[in-house]
């Protein structure tokens, strides 16, 4: 007997969801069924919680945002290839794909390895509009003729796949992450096998909700198809398959939510041999930033994260073994940056609180702080920092990490991390520490890495932060879901200011391939405009003002406002019960 997974995404199906579980039972009995709910506000992810404690076939991925509907369908390809399924079926949500193809879906797949349900064969129907139907139309007609594809349906996501074709698919190599997707995914598909059908199916209209395609989703197919034509016709060479996700080997698994599927966002880059005279990768000051090893993005939260090549023991020795005469020559810069930082969010510190520096380093910072009375004590792992720091500021520093912090010491009001989050090997667990180190009313404010930002965005795989040292990269929805599950509340956010000298700037700059930079900042290292101090802030390092609000969630816990408070089960879920 052939083990089948049925899989639909949802964000807002709360009138659908029910039903539309009960028409797959009914049509393909047996059948497990998975479904990835973005956060819907509607009730849609308590539904199918409280369907999934009675069906047993039934599994639910929740997500913390929106994080697309591309990435959605690959997770589902990615768990039904890695679960041992032989079928995978995909379809909408909104009924708009009719449970009742789904026997003729399996039955097309005996003799083929990809099959669609089609608008547009013979026997085919669609209830579209005028204006829908010639979108649509076009669509299909540009990415048969761009990319050379015999299928009359390719935007749809009425689905299936064999596993073989599952195992041999480059899923990373998708980038589309919204409607795009279908158009993507097929093409690649086409390259792999011939043996692709497609059946005639009545599209219909949608049973509740309201559609979620805008006009940009339409915009960015349009571009994938042209993306993926110029490509065609141009080729770039060809990638070498990853397993992200697959049991061959040690699982990477997401500090975040515990999931092992996630795709590669960049692959890894290494040096033969640097250019620019360099110092550790774990050094603060390192001008390592063309290396660094594969970047990953989960599929099931949205974190993206460096594959390790450490363990968190081996990571902390690093630190401590690291010496960084480059940052010790230009701490003053370090201390004007800390100053204007300060001076932004100085109302978040009260008189009397005790305040804490999480990888207080070579006491940038705790000069600043002690300067405006500020009563404070650092935590850094560097032997070589902590030794520098106590010749510029009188603040304590305990050598170590938040581990080692003793007790005693008592709670703290608040505690700082400037730049530091990113280097955690589980910014997660050392979240829950601070969480423990902090007074009941306690704040943190950190500042980190952004890469949801304009500048990496443009940037791409050449955006300067990407190096060994960095292994988190944060956007605003996963910052905010670790923030929220580990305890804290964000009450302020604004971009962060770095101000570097004109030669470390240039240096940085030569890092990144600009001819004569790094022979420019050489030559003006022997005058004093080298010392000019020049602020920056693109946005893609942000200072974060948190609020300590309670306990931690553990991960893989979901809380709404909605779970537990109904009085009786949704309509809907009723009917399906009654079935049961």
């Amino acid at each position: 007997m052939q083990k089948i997974l049925v899989f639909f995404p949802t964000y807002n199906e709360a009138g659908n969801v029910a039903l539309l579980i009960q028409a797959i039972r009914e049509h393909l009995p047996g059948a497990h069924i998975l479904v990835v709910d973005d956060a819907s506000p509607d009730g849609t992810g308590d539904i199918l919680d409280q369907l999934a404690v009675e069906l047993r076939e039934l599994k639910v991925i929740h997500r913390p945002g929106k994080l697309g509907l591309g990435s959605a369908h690959k997770l589902a390809m990615l768990h039904a290839r890695d679960n041992g399924y032989d079928i995978l079926a995909t379809m909408d949500a909104d009924f708009s794909h009719p449970p009742r193809y789904l026997p003729t879906l399996v039955e097309t797949l005996a003799d083929a390895e990809y099959v669609t349900g089609s608008r547009y064969v013979s026997g085919g129907k669609c209830d579209y509009g005028f204006g829908r139907t010639l979108i649509s139309r076009t669509a299909n007609f540009f990415a048969k003729a761009a990319l050379g594809l015999k299928l009359e349906e390719n935007t749809t996501l009425y689905r299936g796949f064999r596993a073989s074709l599952l195992k041999r698919m480059d899923i990373d190599a998708i980038k589309s992450e919204g409607y795009s997707f279908a158009v993507e995914s097929v093409s690649q598909i086409a390259q792999l096998t011939d043996r692709m059908r497609e059946f005639p199916i009545h599209f219909e209209h949608r049973a509740a909700g309201a559609s979620k395609i805008s006009k940009a989703e339409i915009y960015k197919a349009m571009l994938t198809i042209q993306r993926l034509g110029m490509r065609r016709l141009i080729p770039f060479g060809s990638r070498k398959s990853s397993s992200h996700g697959s049991h061959e080997g040690e699982p990477v698994v997401c500090v975040s939510c515990g999931s092992i599927h996630h795709i590669e966002l960049y692959p890894a880059r290494r040096a033969e041999k640097s250019t620019v005279q360099d110092i550790s990768p774990y050094s603060c000051a390192t001008h390592s930033t063309r290396t660094h090893a594969e970047i990953l993005k989960c599929l099931s939260c949205g974190l993206i994260f460096m594959k390790p090549e450490l363990s968190a023991k081996e990571l902390v020795q690093e630190y401590a073994d690291a010496v960084d005469p480059v940052y010790r020559d230009n701490l003053q810069a370090r201390v004007t940056t800390f100053r204007y930082n300060l001076a932004q969010v100085r109302r978040y510190f009260s008189p009397g609180d005790r305040v804490l520096e999480i990888g207080s380093y070579c006491g940038a910072f705790l000069k600043v702080a002690r300067e405006e009375g500020i009563d404070i004590m650092g935590v850094e792992p560097s032997g070589w920092a902590v030794d520098v720091s106590a010749g510029v500021s009188d603040a304590p520093v305990i050598r170590g990490t938040t581990a080692d912090v003793p007790e005693e010491l008592g709670k703290f009001n608040v505690a700082v991390a400037w730049d530091v989050l990113e280097h955690f090997a589980d910014p997660v667990a050392e979240l829950r520490r601070i969480h423990g180190l902090l007074a009941d009313d306690g704040k943190l404010l950190f500042s980190t890495l952004m890469i949801d930002n304009w500048f990496p965005k443009a940037t791409g795989k050449n955006w300067p932060w990407l190096m060994d040292m960095h292994l988190f990269y944060f956007t605003e929805e996963s910052i905010r879901n670790i923030l929220k599950q580990t305890g804290f509340e964000i009450i302020d956010d604004r971009k962060y200011c770095h101000i570097v000298t004109l030669e470390y700037l240039l240096s940085k700059v030569g890092t990144l391939g600009v001819p004569g930079a790094q022979q420019v900042a050489e030559s003006l290292s022997r005058f004093e405009v080298s010392k000019t101090e020049i602020p920056f802030r693109f946005g893609d390092i942000k200072l974060f003002v948190c609020r300590k609000t309670g306990e931690n969630v553990r991960p893989g816990v979901r809380r709404t406002a909605q779970a537990g408070k109904r009085n009786g089960a949704p309509p809907a879920l009723a009917s399906v019960r009654k079935a049961l």
